[in-house]
């Protein structure tokens, strides 16, 4: 390498970094704790700098140590995708698959995906994050992973998509307001009131398709305040601040501050969709990705009845 640091030497600073000890990383490791500190100290004089401040009660990282830690762990992550989607192009079956979604994909959608993958592949590890979109579209393009469960997105030469399912909405209201006890609740019921929205940029479309049902009602809400994310409409309902329309995964969040009713008349117009690299050979990913249409094939109607989605 160009500044004669290897993979061992990132691999070892990695180790002492977070057991912030030499001997623990050295048991850690399987080494004595000298050569583990050598080690150490070539690295640092290569990098022209200190990594940690030794004293003889404590190790600790230097600003600079934080820094190069960082790039350690992406460096050695970015080893270990590549090890496994290597080897699952090639047939083996162990390693990791990284999984990304939206929160609905979280609760609704993978827990009976990886359920059924990991029967086929009891030895693969199934990495998940909560992510947004546009973050997931950077993490799929660099492939940091391989699987992503999106928004719909502006078509990428990269990318392929395929559709999963529509998502419903529902009323969030603070457990005291008025709209509680009303049966058949439905947007017009929103005439007056403080409402809560999604900025007009953000919200996966959630902004467009709420303002659209409230003009064909004939309400012109009075918006209390706009939000970047719906955790946050749930959060600003419960503080009594207003009332507000959310995706029908929200109600499977619960709070002591908040009821969530049915809003039928919207219709269930927000599109979950499953993404992947175009150019993807591992036979995992392709096997993970037949299992969620499996899944969702079988267990769609289910799904749309405890939590208003609609197949596509």
């Amino acid at each position: 390498m160009k500044y004669g640091i290897e993979f061992r030497h990132l691999h070892y600073f990695a180790c002492v970094a977070e057991e912030l000890h030499f001997s623990r990383a050295a048991d850690k490791l399987g080494m004595a704790q000298a050569p583990l500190s050598q080690q150490i100290r070539q690295l640092e004089e290569r990098l022209g700098t200190r990594l940690f401040r030794r004293t003889t009660r404590r190790v600790k990282l230097t600003p600079a140590g934080e820094i190069f830690l960082r790039h350690a762990q992406e460096i050695l992550g970015g080893i270990d995708r590549a090890v496994t989607h290597t080897r699952s192009i090639s047939g083996e079956d162990s390693g990791t698959i990284y999984v990304s979604g939206v929160h609905v994909a979280l609760s609704h959608v993978l827990p009976p995906v990886i359920s059924q993958f990991r029967k086929r592949y009891p030895a693969m590890t199934v990495d998940v994050q909560v992510l947004g979109t546009a973050q997931q579209l950077e993490l799929l393009q660099s492939g940091k992973i391989q699987v992503a469960f999106i928004r719909p997105t502006n078509p990428a030469g990269f990318l392929k998509t395929e559709h999963i399912l529509k998502e419903g909405f529902v009323a969030v209201l603070p457990r005291d307001h008025r709209l509680v006890g009303k049966s058949d609740l439905t947007v017009k019921d929103f005439a007056g009131e403080p409402i809560i929205t999604y900025a007009p940029t953000v919200g996966a479309s959630y902004y467009h398709a709420i303002m659209d049902a409230l003009r064909r009602a004939g309400v012109y809400p009075v918006i209390a305040q706009e939000v970047s994310h719906t955790l946050a409409i749930g959060t600003l309902v419960a503080a009594g601040v207003g009332i507000a329309v959310a995706p029908s995964w929200l109600a499977h969040n619960p709070s002591p501050y908040l009821v969530y009713r049915p809003l039928p008349d919207i219709p269930a117009e927000v599109e979950l969709l499953v993404a992947w690299q175009a150019e993807e050979k591992s036979k995992i990913v392709l096997d993970f990705l037949e299992t969620t249409r499996r899944v969702m094939a079988e267990a769609g109607n289910s799904l749309i009845r405890s939590s208003h989605f609609e197949p596509v």
